[in-house]
Formats: structure tokens, sequence, C-alpha cells
């Protein structure tokens, strides 16, 4: 089997109105002389024409007449090949191939993706929703995901503060906190995502004011430019999860942080570390230093089944990211089925590769459209940026 075209799909996601563009999905489509092709995606905010570049200009050539099923030399090729890596742009646009590379070699051996990972290490994988649906309040996003059978819920500051002023930001943040628990009762784990705005001290004073309302993980509390800041927290709360990982990219990018014990789950991205190879090796490495994975996953579909495939294999998988958004199921041809905020390993079993097809004629139809800027500025009273 040879490989004979790569192509990039771009897709123009829209929030829950149905119109604002929230974000472009990049697909990645491998095909083949034996008319087995693969699809994997390569999501990345605002750098989607630079990664589409990357896979038709850079990747692509180096990819016609190679082996699909070689993935481990074709990574190895994307890596090394090139002079300047480890960069989000190259990363990603190697991740989506991988995906596809490893959707072929599933469907080439008539085998679901994880048993070629190392088969099932657990039943179903547990699902987080996020506040996709506009509706009014952080609140009301929180009782609609447990309605819809999720367990756990992860929020953003959804009442942003203008000009950004650390410390009312974080009050803000712990009210909100306050208001979820309200809204879903005890048994629903929240997560926060903190996004890396605050200071050291904000950040300890942050998960201080958390302390009544348990977190399940407190992601990206501060910088993460060094280890340091982050490190110092989490000896400061040794009983409360410290997450992140989402920009960090290959198994070297995450060393200094597992090998000083400073973070407790590793939110690896499967659009941007790499694809499935690389997520795999980072989880076996965090396994080593007792780091669970809890993969980030804010994209679409394909990204959704490949890092479920992954979790259904790894040891030390925590809890996935599920980013809900109205045209998910209309750019689908075949689906990874999600039941009561869960993902059934059974239900990928009876599939080969990463058991998703989707609508390319719909994808094709809705074409990327460059999303604005974040309305929300980090800027301070003053006029300048926080070291965020």
């Amino acid at each position: 089997m040879k490989i004979t075209d790569v192509k990039v799909h771009m897709f123009g996601a829209t929030a829950a109105d149905g119109v604002t563009r929230r974000r472009n999905w990049i697909f990645v489509e491998v095909v083949t002389d034996e008319g087995i092709n693969g699809i994997g995606e390569a999501t990345t905010e605002y750098h989607e024409m630079a990664v589409k570049a990357q896979i038709e200009t850079e990747l692509r050539p180096r990819l016609l007449g190679q082996d699909p099923t070689d993935v481990a030399r074709i990574w190895t090729m994307g890596f090394r090949d090139f002079w300047w890596r480890m960069g989000v742009v190259h990363t990603s646009a190697m991740s989506g191939i991988d995906m596809a590379l490893w959707d072929i070699k599933g469907k080439a051996a008539g085998l679901p993706v994880f048993k070629l990972l190392g088969g099932r290490a657990r039943d179903y994988i547990r699902l987080y929703a996020r506040g996709d649906l506009g509706l009014g309040s952080i609140a009301e996003e929180a009782r609609e995901a447990v309605k819809h059978g999720f367990d756990a819920f992860k929020y953003g500051p959804f009442s942003f503060v203008t000009p950004f002023d650390e410390l009312r930001h974080a009050r803000s943040t712990i009210e909100e906190a306050h208001q979820i628990r309200m809204a879903v009762g005890p048994n629903v784990d929240v997560m926060l995502d903190a996004a890396g705005v605050f200071s050291p001290v904000a950040a300890h004073f942050l998960i201080e004011g958390l302390r009544d309302v348990p977190m399940f993980f407190v992601e990206e509390p501060t910088n993460q430019d060094t280890v340091d800041p982050t490190f110092r927290l989490k000896q400061a709360f040794p009983d409360v999860r410290i997450a992140l990982g989402e920009r960090f990219n290959t198994r070297w990018a995450f060393r200094d942080w597992f090998e000083r014990q400073a973070i407790d789950v590793c939110q690896v991205d499967i659009s941007h570390t790499g694809g499935i190879s690389e997520l795999m090796k980072v989880a076996h490495y965090a396994e080593v230093y007792g780091i669970r994975i809890a993969p980030h996953n804010p994209y679409g579909p394909v990204a959704l089944a490949a890092a479920a495939h992954c979790a259904a294999a790894m040891q030390n998988f925590l809890i996935l990211e599920h980013c809900r958004y109205p045209q998910w199921e209309k750019i689908q041809k075949v689906r990874v089925p999600i039941k009561e905020g869960r993902v059934l390993v059974d239900a990928l079993a009876g599939r080969p590769g990463l058991g998703i097809e989707l609508e390319f004629d719909y994808i094709d139809k809705t074409p990327y459209v460059h999303v604005p800027l974040m309305k929300r500025q980090y800027v301070q009273k003053d006029g300048s940026w926080p070291m965020i």
C-alpha cells in the first residue's frame, strides 16, 4: 500500500447561535492506492493557514509513495527531517497526519485503533462537558450538561473583569464556582480552567478560595513559561490536583514538569503534540511519575475519536474533554457514540480504524473563515499587559 495524496479540509464551526464563527476545524485526509483512506485532525486556533501550508507544501511531498502503515517511520521522518521543530504549527500538522495513518492501519488490519495500541485498559472513557451552549450563565451551562448525562463539568471565568485586575478576577471566579456547585449538587465533579492568567500570589488566593467548592482539578493556575511558579503552588496545595499541558508539544516539552513532579494531571493535546503516536508516549512517560492524563480536546469529532482510542488503551487515563458544537452531527457519516457522558469501549470495538467517517461534501461547503480575536483582552488599568 502506498500514499497517493494528502488533503486538507477546513470547516468553519460556529457557536451555539449557528452564526458566530468559533474556530476552524482542520481535517487531514490521507489517500492510498488501495482505496483505504484515513482521517485525522490538526485543528489549531489562529494558525490554521500555516498548518494547512505545512501539510501541503512540506509534509505531503515527503509522504507520497510511503507505506502508510509504517507509522513510526513516518512520524520520525516528519519530526527529524526538519531543522526547526516542536513549534505548534509543525507538530499540529504532524498530529493530523499521524491520526490518519493510524486510521488506515486499523482499517487495513480490520481492527479498532485501541487494539493496535495494546488493547482495552478500561470499559468506558469518561467525558467532561464545557460551557458551549450559549446559555445565560455558567450555572445554567453546568445544569444543562448534567441533564445530558455528564457527571463532570469544566468552566473558565464566565464574568470577565475589564480592565483586568487579577484579584477581582479571582474573586469572580470563586463566586462562579459556588454558583456551579449550587446548580449541580455535590456529586458532579467541577474543574476550573484558569487560563494561566494569574500571578503565583493571585493563583494562591484563588485556590485557597476554592476550598469550599472542591475542584476535580485546577487547570493552568499561573504562567507556564517556567516550572517553578506551578511547582510552588503544588507544594502549597498537595491536596489539589494541578493540571496543565495543552500548550506543550512532544514528550520533550514535558520532561522537566514530570521529573520535578510539578503537576498531577497532564493535559496533552492530541491535535498538537504529535498525534496518537506521541500522546501514547507522553502517557507512558507520565505513568512513571504517577501523573494522570486528561487530554485537552476542545476540537472536532476526529480528535475526540483519536483521543478516545488512546484513553481506552492507556493505564493512567483520568478524563477526556468534550466540546459540543451544533454542527457535530452534520459533518459525520459515522460517529463515535456518546452515551450518558461516556464513550463505551465496546462501541469502539466493533469498527476498524478510528471508527469515524466525515461528510467531506458538507465540510467543503463551509470553508475557512477568519475568526476574530477574542473580545476579552487582558489589559490592565494602566494599559499594560500582565505577565501571563
